[in-house]
């Protein structure tokens, strides 16, 4: 069952991902900024859970992203060389500055979390 639930949600981060990726493939003065970052964000989360999943960790859906981090970095330490505070300021999110380099710097965390979770 969680190896199931592992893939799904996998599939999902991937999809989030392309979604992304996609927004920046737009004409420059087409590019929502808002939507790189939102859906890279909602990547590296679903990543997380679902290397979580896969060694069987049940998740909360109200669980965040930097409890999901922990979590990860309790499994394998390789998850320590993520840093997401400077992108995921929960507390602060109104203070996030969304511009070309913000959105550019949650898809290079997206990518480095697909990574991490044994994506190539």
């Amino acid at each position: 069952m969680n190896l199931i639930k592992s893939h799904s949600t996998i599939s999902e981060a991937e999809e989030m991902l392309n979604i992304a990726q996609e927004e920046l493939c737009r004409p420059e003065e087409d590019v929502v900024h808002y939507n790189v970052c939102k859906h890279a964000y909602k990547a590296i989360e679903k990543y997380l859970t679902g290397f979580l999943n896969n060694h069987g960790v049940h998740i909360q859906n109200s669980t965040s992203i930097k409890e999901l981090l922990n979590q990860c970095r309790k499994i394998d330490a390789k998850f320590n060389e993520l840093d997401l505070g400077h992108l995921m300021d929960e507390d602060h999110a109104d203070r996030l500055m969304v511009n070309l380099h913000t959105a550019m710097e949650f898809i290079k965390t997206a990518k480095q979390t697909r990574v991490l979770v044994g994506l190539s």
